[in-house]
């Protein structure tokens, strides 16, 4: 029998997702996004201690691996809603090491935050293990870039609302109490949001999935040719921009004109805002055009964005407020933009027998580039701290030379999305067409 479904095409209780989505947002951009960083970089933390924090969410993902054995057993949304659930008991840490401040020094404070984010981000990725097997179960093909939309557009306004909330409270020179009372915000908005996801309807696990005790087939699955060129891509996707936020915030509360908490913040936000954009941009874009050659667009954008932060790094753009907000509004559109275009492609690869295992490795391979690479970018640019050196009109430091790795990067990262299969995928220059034709500034000049 079809599940009832709204106005848009989703299944019944589906919109519970997006609340979810909300308030979790608001949740974990306090204790996994700028916030902090912030509070990391106030208690000293080195570019390597940055990179570590920002690889403890995605290298935990690596326990997907043994835990999709158990998926099917225990049901796709309870084992989401246990995890998510024990999570938010490691924030209780994260509260109380800023009430610390005086009775422990520095270093001791920082160990017990990277504590706490480890297992904070240790159960987070175990339980994620189900989720797109859930998602994937719930959602139907035909509506699925619909759906990936929406939910990208409720992930962007929570962490748009976090860090405004964040900056606005914080101020310019926030002290150890105030981000105490960040953390203990971030806790609640957690607990409201486990409300929505139990309201949301399970996905049946089909028989096959439940029942097989035979040895997973990993060789089989990479074997899987369109799989393992999505492999890939989120491989080398992953290193571009593993470790990137942290090592952004470092950069822009360096040297004599290092930029206030709370501008941090407020320039950070605009990335969630970019994000919204690609919400208006992609409309039906993604299931009209497929995903390849969106990700090119937003490949070419990424490109111009990290040009920007070589001249910023390098002396040659200055460093200012407002010029710092467009680069993170733009990163954010051709970051959410990629993000959605490889997500409905993965979905639409992924054959139906075995989801679990496949939708495990995809995740785990892209989350160990992500988890690993920043530890490496951090002690890559701790290494060239000495280095200053003026060549051809830029300062070569260790930030403009870490940016400049970045874009040979994204140049292996193109030619490999160069070779993903998508039967359905129209070509770049119909894109452009498309965007050509679908211009709204156009359409207000014929007025």
């Amino acid at each position: 029998m079809k599940a009832a479904a709204d106005s848009a095409g989703l299944p019944k209780g589906v919109n519970y997702l997006f609340a979810f989505f909300f308030f979790n947002f608001v949740s974990v951009m306090i204790v996994m996004e700028t916030p902090i960083f912030l509070y990391a970089e106030s208690l000293g933390a080195s570019a390597t201690v940055m990179g570590l924090i920002a690889g403890l969410t995605p290298i935990m993902v690596i326990f997907q691996i043994p835990a999709a054995d158990h998926v099917s057993r225990i049901g796709y949304k309870r084992f989401i809603t246990t995890g998510w659930t024990i999570r938010l008991v490691f924030i209780l840490p994260l509260i109380a090491v800023p009430v610390l401040e005086g009775r422990i020094n520095q270093q001791s404070q920082l160990a017990l935050v990277i504590g706490a984010l480890f297992c904070f981000n240790l159960i987070r990725g175990i339980a994620s293990t189900g989720w797109f097997p859930w998602i994937t179960g719930l959602i139907p093909e035909n509506v699925r870039g619909r759906y990936l939309t929406r939910e990208t557009a409720a992930n962007n306004i929570g962490s748009l609302v976090a860090l405004l909330i964040a900056a606005l409270y914080l101020g310019a020179n926030p002290g150890p109490n105030q981000f105490a009372l960040l953390f203990a915000f971030s806790l609640v908005m957690g607990l409201v949001s486990l409300w929505f996801v139990h309201r949301v309807p399970d996905a049946p696990v089909t028989e096959e999935n439940a029942s097989n005790k035979q040895p997973v087939p990993w060789r089989a699955i990479l074997n899987h040719q369109p799989f393992r060129k999505l492999l890939w891509v989120s491989f080398t996707w992953a290193v571009l921009v593993g470790g990137l936020l942290g090592f952004m915030v470092k950069f822009l509360k360096k040297g004599p004109n290092a930029m206030a908490d709370d501008l941090v913040l407020y320039a950070s936000a605009a990335k969630f805002a970019g994000g919204l954009i690609t919400i208006w941009f992609l409309h039906s874009r993604l299931d009209r055009l497929g995903s390849r050659p969106l990700m090119f667009l937003a490949l070419g954008i990424w490109a111009v964005v990290v040009g920007v932060w070589i001249g910023m790094s390098g002396g040659k753009i200055p460093v200012h407020f407002w010029m710092v907000c467009g680069v993170y509004l733009v990163m954010g559109f051709a970051f959410a933009t990629f993000y959605m275009s490889l997500t409905k492609l993965v979905m639409a690869t992924v054959p139906e027998k075995g989801k679990s295992h496949f939708f495990a490795l995809y995740s785990v391979v892209g989350s160990l580039a992500v988890g690993v690479f920043p530890i490496l970018w951090g002690i890559f640019i701790d290494t060239l701290a000495a280095v200053n050196v003026f060549w051809m009109g830029l300062i070569w430091n260790q930030y403009s030379i870490y940016f400049t790795a970045l874009l040979v990067v994204l140049g292996i990262v193109a030619v490999l999305v160069m070779r993903l299969e998508e039967k359905q995928a129209v070509r770049v220059n119909e894109l452009l067409r498309d965007l050509i034709r679908h211009n709204p500034l156009r359409d207000w000049l014929r007025r």
